[in-house]
Order: structure tokens, then sequence, then C-alpha cells
């Protein structure tokens, strides 16, 4: 800036200063919290950020802090987010960080799968966050993410989402910056920041421009100005505080022709500085970074001391600062930068970036990495020394984990290929090996198309069209990438086609493997008896290849097809032995698929506390391995639905919250949503279930998956039985059979008693407004899910809701009230068996109702009082207002409700300690609970007052007519 102007201080953001002094405040209570500020260039996002850094500062906080940089191709992956940890020294990060942050591999990484080592990291990083909080509020401040590269948004994805789950629990404040008329409509980063900010604890403050006032009082802090320059500046800046200051130092400078257009002013203050300081600042331009005085004064031809005054001249005009953190020089505004790049003549920039790229060469420590060098090669027109360059960028992309990154520099490999004579020596392979590579980095990194794209482009090549196993095992990754793209059809048709090649292979080691992996994922698909067949031709390939790993992915397969159609006893050993294989043979991946399967089936079988046992084991041994972003996701969404059975819905929402907010929404966390909106629906939650389950596409096209949008139809029509909407709920129960008929037993039986509770709620409704042709169809419609029904065959939950079907059928007609109330007192004792107080307190509802068509109301009130102790226990609303509506037509009384104040008595006791100021740990030690089950308890104790802290807790508590256990009303 220039000398004749003061430094300008914050003006007009009160309201934003405001928003984010309460973010502070939140954070520091144990809330985490995230803020996106977003605005155009020059608007004052760094400007804010800057306030609220010195407010925090001022306050003890630790501050955590770097900024992404454009550096076009030569991108540096997680360079943000590396250099936000510059002031940490070696001692004070563990070891797997230390290792990542100078892009070498950990020594115990070498064992592990490349997603498993990448976890591993990401869990590290967030562990570090929270332990460093645990000292002090730590703010971790992210700025221009706008040029953010791929693999750093996936690491701010984990942490953010990491940081909102209800057990995690540290003073941390994660802000990031970035600017919006930077991001197109199908930009990548604007999709992802889409998706931040639908996450909880995640807000968005966007910047507008400051109105004249605040524009008065800005140049007032600037210099003087008398009121026609200060309304000519506010004109022509439109409120920008950027164009302000610029405006505002050439109008000081006596310059008489100030641009009329914003897009003009860095093009005057560039024209302004003499012609060293002008060259300088050309070459900072392209080099398209912060550079050091070194690099600087290699690149230019002027001696020291003429290189010195041309950089005090650029400084003193504001055009470059001074990073003291980092010792190098930048532009004050990425304005700038774009103004000398456009001033480039053509040809002449080529000449410049081929000088950069000889000294980075010679240099390597000035560089950031060959990927920087690769970028200023092919800028120059060298594109056999890029070329190579942009291989060894993709190698050490790998090495930090950046798939997407490593991707994408084999992208510029490939594109610079057929311009290279000798690409092939130059690369070190060939262009199917770099064309496979390039697919296998994508299909991590979760780009799924383009990793298809990119396999598929290999098989055409020579080298591996003349090598059936390469091109089997490009097939079987094509199938991998449908797959987790929810593609079922596509990834039949690859396994398909990697067997024939395989086939025909002159060693055809691996059809074994293969072959069970596609069984697998036919059973997952609900497509069971080829599943079946597939599973035993696996077993026998594996006989004969002696693969005892292949066996037990083999077994696993026909385990998951068995358990589809009620076959648990005949799944139970498969599953059992496959898993003993994986541990003795297998991988990581096998012993987390055949723990995720087993729990399944246990779930399946209603017996939910053994799922739970090993659900939870999984997720310790997951989480252990850095694979919690997807098999311990999805062992979560086992644990939940068995959480929900057993009547534990708070713990049930916390697992599903874990799940929805650490994980991109793919498989894991569409279910975590449906199976969140289940209990959301049986509480009586109608419009945070719809929001729930608006996640999951039912566009009939055959990507997504069955059990998944089964269980989606399933809760709709659950959900249209309270509330009466038959039509809705006939159509969900329709669409949800038509997905897992004949394929999934459970799903079936589900749909059928649900479907048949309508139809007999339909039929009693017509009668009594003698609808007769509407009754008549809705026994209709009851004939043939009770139809269905009869076909299905399986044990545990299977068995319990086939029995609650025929019983429910049995609500169509004039049935014998001794029969209806033995029927159902069978359903209650089946689910009472299971210990699944939700569906026990349904069907006691039903007794009731047949006992008092018997006349007998001491047996319907004992009943009723029952269900509703259980209805209350629950919060289950819908549930506990159909029971008060059967007591009430049957003259009941004295029938308890639901706690007034919402709570369950443990959640009581734990709000008593919160009330007396006792932390998670202290909690747990009065309580005889572990610290984390406390969590889930403040969690749903913050969800049902409406508040985000432990303060505001307290403060609604206290203004409540809640009544914790063991506290006086005059400690209110």
């Amino acid at each position: 800036m220039s000398g004749l102007l003061r430094q300008a201080r914050l003006v007009g953001r009160l309201v934003e200063t405001g928003v984010l002094d309460e973010a502070l405040r939140m954070a520091a209570q144990d809330n985490p919290v995230a803020v996106i500020i977003a605005g155009d260039a020059g608007i004052g996002k760094s400007r804010l950020a800057a306030e609220v850094c010195s407010r925090a500062a001022a306050e003890g906080w630790q501050l955590l802090s770097a900024g992404c940089i454009d550096l076009a191709e030569g991108s540096v992956p997680y360079l943000a987010l590396v250099d936000a940890l510059r002031s940490l020294t070696a001692e004070e990060l563990p070891p797997v960080l230390e290792h990542w942050r100078r892009g070498e591999i950990e020594q115990a990484a070498t064992q592990l799968a490349p997603d498993t080592a990448r976890g591993r990291v990401y869990a590290a990083y967030l562990d570090l966050l929270r332990a460093r909080s645990a000292e002090a509020p730590l703010a971790l401040v992210i700025e221009d993410v706008h040029w953010s590269d791929r693999a750093t948004r996936d690491l701010l994805s984990y942490l953010i989402r990491g940081l909102g789950t209800p057990q995690f629990q540290a003073r941390i404040f994660v802000l990031l910056t970035y600017r919006s008329d930077e991001l197109t409509r199908t930009s990548p980063v604007r999709n992802w920041l889409s998706e931040l900010v639908r996450l909880p604890g995640v807000s968005r403050l966007n910047l507008g421009p400051l109105d004249q006032g605040a524009v008065i009082e800005q140049l007032a802090s600037l210099g003087n100005f008398d009121g026609r320059q200060a309304g000519e500046i506010y004109r022509r800046s439109e409120g920008n505080p950027f164009y302000v200051e610029e405006l505002a130092a050439i109008w000081s400078e006596g310059e008489l022709g100030v641009p009329e257009a914003v897009r003009d002013l860095a093009d005057v203050r560039v024209g302004q500085l003499e012609p060293q300081a002008r060259d300088l600042v050309r070459l900072l331009a392209a080099v398209g970074r912060p550079a050091m005085f070194e690099l600087l004064e290699i690149l230019s031809s002027d001696p020291t001391e003429e290189l010195l005054a041309a950089l005090h001249s650029a400084v003193d005009s504001g055009i470059l600062t001074v990073d003291r953190a980092t010792s190098t020089y930048r532009f004050r505004h990425a304005l700038f930068a774009e103004a000398v790049l456009d001033q480039f003549l053509p040809g002449e920039r080529a000449a410049v970036h081929g000088i950069i790229a000889v000294v980075l060469a010679q240099r390597p420590d000035l560089s950031t990495g060959p990927g920087e060098l690769g970028y200023h090669q092919a800028a120059a027109g060298d594109l056999q020394a890029a070329l190579v360059s942009y291989r060894a960028a993709a190698e050490e992309a790998e090495r930090v984990y950046a798939f997407g990154e490593a991707g994408q520099y084999l992208e510029r490999v490939l594109e610079h290929w057929a311009r290279v004579p000798d690409a092939a020596e130059r690369a070190g392979r060939s262009r199917g090996n770099v064309l496979a590579a390039a697919a296998e980095h994508l299909g991590r990194a979760g780009d799924f198309d383009r990793a298809v794209a990119y396999a598929t482009a290999a098989l055409a090549e020579p080298d591996i069209t003349g090598d059936p196993a390469h091109g089997a095992e490009l097939w079987q990754r094509i199938a991998r990438y449908h797959l987790q793209d929810g593609n079922g059809p596509a990834a039949f048709a690859a396994y398909q086609a990697a067997a024939a090649l395989l086939d025909s292979a002159p060693q055809a080691w691996g059809r074994s493997r293969l072959a069970a992996e596609h069984a697998l994922a036919l059973g997952i698909w609900g497509m069971n008896d080829e599943a079946v067949t597939q599973a035993e031709r696996a077993l026998r390939l594996a006989a004969a290849e002696g693969d005892l790993a292949a066996r037990g992915l083999a077994l696993n397969a026909s385990g998951v097809a068995r358990v589809s159609v009620g076959r648990i006893e005949d799944a139970e050993p498969d599953l059992r032995e496959a898993l003993d294989l994986a541990r003795a043979h297998g991988s990581h991946e096998d012993v987390g698929r055949a723990m995720l399967n087993l729990g399944h089936l246990l779930l399946c079988a209603g017996r939910n506390e053994e799922c739970l046992e090993i659900s939870e084991a999984a997720i310790t041994e997951n989480e252990a391995l850095g694979l919690d972003l997807r098999r311990g996701a999805m062992n979560r969404n086992n644990a939940s639905q068995a959480l929900f059975a057993l009547g534990r819905w708070d713990e049930a929402i916390a697992q599903t919250d874990i799940v929805r907010g650490r994980i991109e929404f793919r498989f894991a966390g569409r279910m975590a949503c449906i199976i969140r909106a289940r209990v959301a629906a049986a509480r009586g939650e109608d419009d945070l279930a719809a929001s729930l389950m608006s996640w999951v596409e039912v566009d009939g096209q055959g990507r997504g998956e069955p059990d998944i949008v089964a269980y989606r139809w399933l809760v709709v029509a659950e959900s249209a039985a309270w509330a009466g909407r038959y039509d809705e709920g006939r159509a969900a129960i329709a669409a949800g059979l038509a997905l897992v008929t004949g394929n999934d037993a459970l799903s079936t039986a589900r749909l059928c008693a649900v479907g048949l509770r309508l139809e007999a709620d339909r039929c009693i409704s017509a009668h009594a407004r003698r609808a007769h042709s509407e009754g008549a169809a809705a026994r209709q419609r009851a004939e043939v899910l009770g139809a269905t029904a009869t076909n299905v065959v399986g044990r545990g939950e299977i068995d319990a809701w086939a029995a609650q079907a025929r019983a429910e059928s049995l609500r169509l007609g004039a049935s014998n009230p001794s029969l209806l109330t033995n029927e159902w007192a069978g359903v209650r004792d089946r689910w009472r068996s299971l210990r699944q107080p939700y569906h026990e307190g349904y069907a006691s509802l039903r007794v009731a109702e047949a006992e008092l068509a018997a006349g007998d109301r001491r047996a319907a009130a004992s009943e009723l009082s029952s269900a509703a102790a259980l209805a209350g226990q629950l919060q289950a609303a819908p549930l506990g207002a159909l029971i008060a509506d059967v007591a009430r037509r049957g003259a009941i009384e004295a029938i308890p409700s639901p706690g007034s104040d919402g709570l369950t008595p443990r959640e009581r006791e734990v709000l008593t300690q919160v009330l007396a100021g006792a932390s998670n740990r202290d909690i747990a030690r009065v309580l005889f609970i572990s610290p984390k089950t406390v969590s889930v308890h403040v969690s749903a104790l913050l969800r049902k007052f409406g508040v985000s802290g432990r303060g505001d807790l307290m403060a609604a508590a206290q203004g409540s007519k809640v009544r914790p256990e063991g506290l006086r009303s005059d400690t209110f």
C-alpha cells in the first residue's frame, strides 16, 4: 500500500464478526464448529479471517493456519494442510503424520492396502487436532479453498465430518474461505462446498459489498478524502473493500486518469512501478506461487542491490507483501497476479516458463515438487521433460495417498504421450500400463466414471490384449468400480468378461478369487440363486488352486445368499468358517467383510445383542486400521439396526450420525440416512424422516442398491400407516416388494406385514364409512400380500414378521376375538423373546384390541398399560397416540403416558450431573458407564432441548419444567 495511505481497519462487518465470535464461543465449549466464508475477490474474506484469528489468539487459542495457492497443473497434494502443521515439531506429531508431511512412506504402512494407509493418516490428523484442543481451544484456518486440490478437500471433509459426530467433543473451530466468483456451476469445489454446508455444525457466511457509510468509514481510516471523492470511490468500487483501497491509493498519488472499470485497477497500479520492479512482479506472476528471495535472485539477472530495491518498491506500493511465517514474497491480492499474467505477449510467457523450469530442475530444493516442474516445462513447450516430471509427480502423490492427484498427473502424461516419440521409454512403462495406473488411482479417489474409461481404454492397448491375465485383472477392477458406483448389471458383465479372459490364459491362477468376488457381488445385489451357483464354482476352483483365502470369500458369498432367502441355519456355518479363514489366510479387507456379513446374519436372526457385539468388535478393528471410512461405517449400520431393534434408539441415532457425518453419501451413508429416518418416523418426526429419505434416489434405473431402496420404502410405508395415508403406503409397499420378493426374506416379511396392516386399517376405516368397494379392494390386495408372506421362510426376526403378517390379515375379516387374541399374543411373545420392545408394544396394542372385542377390559387394560410403558420409554409418539386412542374407545383410564419432559431415566441422571458441572469422564465414573455412552446421552439431551452446547443446555434445562434426579427445585 502506498506510503501516503494509512493502514485500513476492518469496517462494516459488525454482524459477521458477531457470528464468528459466537462460533468461537460455541467451539470453546466442546462443540466443534466450522464456518465457510464466501465472497467475491477483494470483498474482505482474508481481512475478516485475520480479525477472527487475532481475537482467538488474544483469548489463548492455538492457531493452525495456511492457504491454498493457485499452482495450476503443478498443485501439491495436501499443501495447505501440511503447511498448517509447520509450527509443530516432529516430536509433537505422531510418526504417521511426520512421515506423511515429509512425503515418506511409514514402514508400518507398507503392510497395508493404500486405502487403509490413507485412512490411518486421516485418523491421525483428526486425533492430533482433538488432542491439542484438550490443552487449549484450537482454530484450523484454511484460506482460498477455491484453489484446493482433491486430496486437501478429501482430508478436510474427513476432519469436518469427524468433528461433527456426537461422540466427538473437542474445542475446535474450523474456518475456510473461498472466492465465490471463481467457481463455475460444474466446479468440483462448488459441489464439495455444497455438501459441507449440509453437515451439522457447518455454516456459510456470505460477505457482500460495503454500504456507502462503511466505505466512507474505510476511507477515513486510509487518509483524507472529501465528500465528492468518497462518493466517487464508492460508486466505482461498488462497495468492494479491495477496490476502495486501490482507488484511494491511485487518487492519493495524484493520478488524474482513475479507471472507470474496476477490472483495470490492477493494470494501472502495476503500471506505476519502475521498470525493474515491474519485471520482478512479472517474474513472480509466472512462478505462480509465493517465492523465497533465493529463487527470485537466481531467476533475476539484476544485481542483489537492484533486486532488493525492486522488491522494496513492489512491497511499498502494495503490489507485493512479505509472508513472515514462510519468508516468501507474494502478491497482496490474486487480482494483481492475474493482471500481470494478462500482460504477457504470445511466446514471451513460454520463454519465462523455460527459464523457471531450468532453475527448478537444477535446484529441486527451491521447487514444490516434480508437478510444478512439469507445469513450467509443459508451458515452455518441453513436453519430453514434462512427461517425465509428471510421471514422477504421480509417484510422489501416491506416496502421500493423494490418489486423485496421482491420477490427474498421469492424465497429463497421457495428454503429452502422442507428441513425445519415445514416451514409453521416458515414462518407464507402456501406455497401457499408464492407463491402467490412472484408472487405479482415480478409482481409489472415488472417480469411478473416469476410472472405468481409462481401464477400458487400457484393454485396447497391444500389450494388454496380448496378456489375458492382465486383461482379466482390468475387467475385475472395472467390475469393482461399477459396484462401488451402484451399477450392478454393468459390474456383473465385467466379471463375466474377466472370467472369459482368465479361462483363456495359459496359467489361469486367480480364477477362484474372481469367481468368489463375483458370487459375493451377486449375493449383495439379491441375485441369490446365481450367487450360490457362482459360490459353488468358486469353492471348486479354490480347492483346485489350494487358495484358502478364496475359499473363505466363496463361503462368505454363499452365506450372504442363504441369509437373503432365510436359510440362516445353513448360512451361519459358512460365514463363521469364512471369518476363520480370513483371519488365517486373508487380508484385512477379507476379515472386515466376513465380520460385516456375520453381523448381518445375526441381525436377520433377531440375535441383536450378538450382532451388536460383533459389530462393535469390527468397528474397533477397523478404526485401528484406519478403515472406518468404509467397512467400519457399514458395521455401524449393522449396530444401529440392532440398537433400533433393542429399543436403544438414541444410541442408534448416534451411530447413524457418525456414518452420515464421516463418509460421502454412497452405500453406507445412504443406509444410515434411512435407518435414522426410521427412528424419526417411529417418533413422529415426519419432516425429519422425509428430509433424510431424500438422500436415497429411487429412479428405477437399476443403479441404486435394492436393499437400501427397499428399506426406504419400508420407512415410507410405516410412516404412512401411522398417519393413515393409505394410498401412499400401498404404493410404497408395492415398490419395495418389486425389488425384494424372492431375493430378500427379511425385507419381504417386513413389507408384507406393514402392507397388511395398511390394508386392514383401510378396510376397517372403509367399513365405518360404509365404503364397501374400498373395503373390497383392500381385502383383495391383502390376499395378494398374504400369499407373498406365506412363501417367506426363516427364523428369528423373519419368523416374527411373518407371524405378524398372518395376524394382520385376520384383522380384515370377522375373525373370532379369541383367535385374534391368541394370534397377536403369539406375535407379542415372539417380539418379547427377541427383546424388541417397539414391535412388542405394537403387538400388545393389538392383543388389547382383541381382548376388548372379547369383552375382557381388565386384560386389555393390562396390555395397554404394558404397551404404553414401552412407547413412553422409546418416545414413540405415534404408537403412544394409538394406544391412548384405543384406551379412550375402550373407556379404559389410568394408562401411563410418556414423561412430559420426554427424557428417559438415564437421561435425567446424566442431566443431573451436567447441571452439577461434571465432565463426561466424571459422569461415567459416577454412573458406572463408559464416557462414550455418556456422550451419546449428552448428544440426545442437546437434541431434545434444541441447543448446541452444554452452557445452553444448562440454561434451557433451568428454564424448563424438567426436574432431574436429586436436584431441588430451588437449584434452577
